[in-house]
């Protein structure tokens, strides 16, 4: 199938994946192999489904499957519903509407044709609301092999023995909270706001995720600010290239009702 023919077959399929961006799931990690983190999401009635994730320094990529269908998207904090971006591998592009769910994903289904063009082609980019970013695609092959064995298990990893439990991702840097202290929480109200960098070094702006998890959205140089949609009860947080935390965890208030976004200034 070709990648036109795709962006049509994709309003089919959303309707049986929609599962796939559950806000109220919970993500639990199952392997990684070099770039690639492999995890299984559960929802309240248990096993859901896996996901193949990537990051190219600023945005995640994400490829889903249920064992029956695979999707592809990336983190999107715009308005709910269908939304148009372009994308493609290497120099193709195609336009095609992503399904936004409203909680912090935009997703697309593809095909078993595409899935193969992951394991083949060497990078692959989307256009959407942070401009085009592209990703290398070297160990995707291993990384789809991953998920649909995830799917297999239904997210148990299958061992002889029980591996030594590796430490978690804490956020030791100084000035940083206890790891999974903050969480995003589900909400359906939309807030604006606005991140500004008044100290003198570069700065990531990291949403926390459902699960405790930072994941990186900005990076904004000294005496820069950037806007971004989020949602009530998602917090975030400014961290430096030794990985210390400047600022508090920054939580949007959605009643505050003047004209300009929620303002967070980071002097520290």
């Amino acid at each position: 199938m070709s990648l036109g023919k795709i962006a049509c077959a994709s309003l089919a399929l959303l309707a049986g994946l929609s599962i796939m961006s559950s806000a109220a799931a919970d993500e639990i990690a199952y392997d990684k192999r070099g770039r690639w983190s492999i995890a299984a999401v559960t929802a309240p009635a248990g096993f859901d489904y896996c996901t193949a994730d990537i990051d190219n320094g600023k945005v995640q990529l994400r490829l889903a499957t249920d064992g029956r269908s695979w999707q592809v998207g990336v983190p999107y904090y715009g308005r709910k519903g269908k939304v148009e971006a372009y994308f493609g591998f290497g120099a193709a592009a195609e336009v095609a509407n992503f399904n936004a769910d409203g909680q912090g994903w935009a997703m697309m289904a593809i095909d078993k044709d595409q899935i193969d063009a992951f394991r083949s082609n060497p990078s692959f980019s989307i256009n959407l609301d942070r401009g085009e970013q592209t990703w290398t695609l070297a160990g995707a092959a291993a990384a789809i092999d991953l998920a649909r064995e995830c799917v297999r298990n239904r997210g148990q990893k299958q061992v002889a023995a029980a591996p030594a439990i590796p430490a978690p991702p804490a956020a030791s840097g100084k000035g940083c909270p206890p790891p999974g202290r903050y969480r995003s929480q589900n909400s359906n109200v939309a807030v604006n706001v606005l991140f500004y960098n008044g100290t003198k070094i570069p700065l990531n702006i990291y949403w926390i995720d459902f699960n405790g998890g930072w994941k990186k959205y900005h990076t904004l140089r000294p005496d820069s600010n950037v806007r971004q949609k989020t949602f009530a009860t998602h917090p975030w947080i400014a961290v430096d290239q030794r990985g210390n935390c400047h600022g508090s965890v920054m939580m949007p208030d959605p009643k505050d009702q003047s004209d300009g976004p929620n303002e967070f200034q980071i002097w520290d």
